[in-house]
């Protein structure tokens, strides 16, 4: 079995490919091993830690009220799941794999600077083929939050939106917020906060998704690999045909954006893919990156949030 599991498969061949390892062919921990002979371990630890905590969904999630006295601080908080028999006090900065029910348990956590990060683990369900027909399979569903202390108070959930409510009333619960749990969801993506966001990314538009007031509902297009359809001159003259026959062109529904970003410590590129749904309000990373560029991400909603008249120079992002 892989030691360092948390690393996706390609950006570890990245790494060895970087480093002058065979990874065609090769299992996990045959590159693993390799990479470790060839000095490496150290990095393999910081690439592990960096995909720990899954992250496709971001929802920050803000109490009404403030933290409780009991959960005040990192410090605190760790102390209360202690006292309170959630976890051992072994398991603080630590990783390991409970038996998983149906009941949310954690898994991980881990307390850095002023967060708390937590994985979560609960069994759910899926189908797979038994002879002619199928049968319900059970896995263990992974989740991970982030509480973040100090004078800024939010709940980061990385989780679909729809499960937003489950695991902020989660962990609320643990942190010790009376009921009713009463919270609420920033920034909300509108087509200012997404305009922002995404220019203050300096990311460009892989895809669009446009309603039409018309017979065609809407239409969604899609840019080549590496294409920016905000500067492409193409997409500019479709859309100025399709506003040629009296249709607007600016309700924009969602957008995928993308743009890279090289790790310093491995020197990995990472190419980062997210997705603006700005009628659902949601921001979904389409596949896993590192807690960095998670951060950064995070560290830009905040700024939207906080900041409503922030003024943008030349925005990369038009989101009429």
């Amino acid at each position: 079995m892989a030691k360092y599991e948390n690393i996706p498969k390609k950006y570890l061949n990245q790494f060895a490919k970087l480093n002058k390892v065979v990874y065609r062919g090769k299992f996990q921990e045959e590159i693993e091993e390799m990479l470790i002979e060839n000095g490496k371990e150290a990095e393999l630890v910081y690439l592990n830690e960096q995909f720990k905590f899954p992250a496709n969904y971001i929802s920050i999630c803000k109490a009404e009220s403030n933290f409780p006295d009991k959960s005040k601080t990192p410090e605190k908080f760790i102390d209360t799941l202690i006292t309170e028999g959630v976890i051992l006090s072994s398991q603080v900065n630590a990783e390991w794999q409970p038996t998983y029910t149906p009941e949310v348990k954690i898994c991980a956590i881990k307390h850095e600077g002023n967060s708390i990060y937590i994985k979560l683990v609960e069994e759910r369900f899926n189908s797979r083929r038994n002879g002619y027909g199928t049968i319900p399979s059970s896995y263990a569903h992974l989740t991970s939050l982030v509480i973040h202390f100090g004078e800024e108070e939010l709940i980061e959930l990385r989780c679909s939106a729809r499960e937003a409510k489950k695991y902020s009333e989660y962990v609320m619960k643990l942190m010790g917020f009376a009921t009713p749990y009463k919270w609420f969801l920033v920034p909300k993506l509108t087509k200012q906060a997404a305009r922002q966001l995404c220019s203050l990314l300096s990311a460009g538009i892989a895809s669009t998704h446009i309603a039409l007031p018309s017979t065609v509902g809407s239409l969604k297009f899609n840019g080549k690999k590496g294409i920016n359809l905000d500067i492409d001159n193409t997409f500019k003259s479709i859309t100025t045909a399709i506003e040629g026959l009296g249709l607007p062109t600016n309700d924009t529904m969602d957008e995928n954006c993308f743009y890279s970003y090289t790790d310093p410590k491995t020197n990995i590129v990472i190419e980062v893919t997210f997705e603006v749904n700005i009628k659902a309000s949601y921001f979904k990373f389409t596949s896993a990156v590192p807690e960095i560029v998670v951060d950064h991400v995070l560290d830009t909603l905040v700024i939207v949030n906080n900041d409503d008249t922030l003024s943008i120079e030349e925005p990369l992002i038009q989101v009429q």
